[in-house]
């Protein structure tokens, strides 16, 4: 089971997702997010990641930040690259695990999700990212800005990573 603060919507998210029903996780791969220009660090010294944990002593958890020249999106994008590439025979699941990319000033986050294996038997790779202070980056904009703008504002930004793997049947309720 994850415990969360009550706070960002994404983090929530990934508090719902990552509980854990005790079945064996397969070996997968949390991918070196280095080259993405994200450093990695414990996840109690990020803002929008902190304080979540698990109780699942299967549950892998990773946190990254930094502020990649590709901005938010690409960035989400590019760690399923890596998540996909890392994992032999994976499946981006993203759209059945994920919800849409949210990018407003109260909360700008992104979600990729792999499966690694089956439902029944297999993991789940996940990636939500954060912009670390949406407020400041997003609410800059005009009220009404081309994607253009967005896209401008994000490059470069801070953002936190949370990566971590799980059960898939977790995910699936299968058993």
């Amino acid at each position: 089971m994850i415990r969360r603060p009550a706070g960002v919507a994404a983090a929530a998210l990934v508090a719902a997702t990552l509980s854990a029903c005790g079945s064996s996780i397969p070996d997968t791969e949390l991918s070196d997010l280095s080259g993405l220009g994200l450093e990695k660090v414990e996840c109690a010294d990020t803002v929008q990641m902190a304080g979540i944990e698990s109780d699942d002593d299967e549950a892998v958890i990773e946190c990254w930040t930094g502020a990649p020249d590709a901005g938010l999106l690409a960035t989400a994008d590019a760690v399923l690259e890596l998540l996909l590439a890392d994992n032999s025979g994976a499946e981006d699941v993203s759209a059945a695990l994920c919800w849409d990319d949210t990018v407003t000033d109260a909360e700008a986050s992104a979600c990729r999700a792999i499966l690694v294996g089956d439902t029944t038997d297999g993991a789940v790779v996940s990636a939500v990212l954060a912009l670390k202070d949406p407020v400041s980056v997003i609410g800059e904009l005009s009220d009404d800005p081309t994607d253009d703008e967005v896209e401008s504002a994000l490059a470069g930004a801070d953002v936190e990573v949370l990566v971590f793997s799980e059960p898939a049947s977790s995910e699936t309720g299968g058993a």
